[in-house]
């Protein structure tokens, strides 16, 4: 990705997206550019949220639902019920020119137009196509992103993803872009991605896991093992809360880790089952570990 994502506020999963995140996306192919629209709009549509999805407007809706099914599945009954709208960014504004603001006020128009018909929550799916494909200013796009839109998520009933094709946009822009957003997503969904805890000092070191740890991430949950392996702090944080699956032989290679920490405080954090699966897998027995969790 063209950003650092050490140092980005919040990353997490499509799956982990909260009520009121704006989210910033980045893809270089289609499929990490599907995967993560079709992972977030089969979400929203399951839970009963309004589904707004702003595509690539050189694409025509055939399209877009073909490749929205191929992530899940058929949406067409809820295009026809009306959960599902497939829109394009222009008419946000018109029949007035484009301008930012207006962009904005008929996301908002959306927003309660969703609210009036019974949907608690609403969430969008923006391709950042739309700028090039409408003329709009990048500085003043940039700036909706960085502080305009803030007003848009104030209630937390309003979710929205912008996404960027790296081909399209300079690394100066996709960085910018990212560091506008107050939450950023992994590449695709089931990956994984090691990022060093802020609580890391000079006795102790850590990192936390985002995305899901099983065979297709295995290479990557070892490597990120390794690491916090290496380090001489007496005190080692393994945090676990922010993955959506856990295998079982990522489980034990966690155990295996801390059962080799001789002389060092081990400390993984995790929740609900992944808790569970480290007690089942006899945590209780390595005493120099502590399992923090629901």
């Amino acid at each position: 990705m063209p950003f650092q994502a050490e140092e980005h506020a919040r990353i997490v999963s499509v799956e982990r997206l909260r009520p009121g995140d704006h989210a910033f996306a980045s893809y270089a192919d289609e499929e990490s550019r599907w995967a993560t629209i079709g992972s977030y709009a089969h979400a929203g549509i399951s839970r009963g949220e309004r589904v707004l999805l702003f595509a690539d407007p050189a694409l025509p809706d055939t399209t877009v639902l073909e490749h929205l099914e191929a992530y899940g599945p058929p949406v067409g009954f809820s295009v026809r019920r009306g959960q599902l709208k497939l829109l394009t960014m222009d008419r946000m504004w018109q029949p007035r020119l484009l301008s930012v603001e207006r962009q904005m006020a008929g996301l908002r128009r959306e927003v309660e137009e969703a609210l009036d018909d019974g949907y608690a929550r609403v969430r969008s799916a923006i391709d950042m196509a739309w700028v090039a494909a409408f003329g709009a200013d990048i500085e003043q796009v940039l700036w909706r992103e960085r502080e305009g839109c803030h007003y848009l998520f104030d209630d937390a009933r309003y979710t929205e993803i912008c996404t960027y094709d790296e081909t399209r946009f300079s690394d100066e822009v996709l960085d910018r872009a990212s560091a506008g957003h107050p939450t950023a997503l992994l590449e695709r969904p089931g990956s994984l991605l090691a990022a060093p805890l802020t609580e890391a000092g000079d006795d102790t070191y850590g990192l936390r896991l985002i995305g899901e740890a099983d065979l297709s991430t295995r290479e990557r949950f070892d490597a990120a093992l390794r690491r916090v392996a290496a380090s001489p702090a007496p005190r080692l944080v393994l945090d676990l809360t922010e993955l959506t699956f856990l295998d079982v032989y990522c489980a034990r290679a966690v155990l295996r880790l801390a059962a080799a920490a001789h002389g060092r405080h081990v400390v993984v954090r995790g929740g609900g089952i992944h808790t569970h699966t480290f007690l089942l897998l006899g945590a209780l027995d390595i005493p120099q570990l502590t399992v923090e969790g629901e």
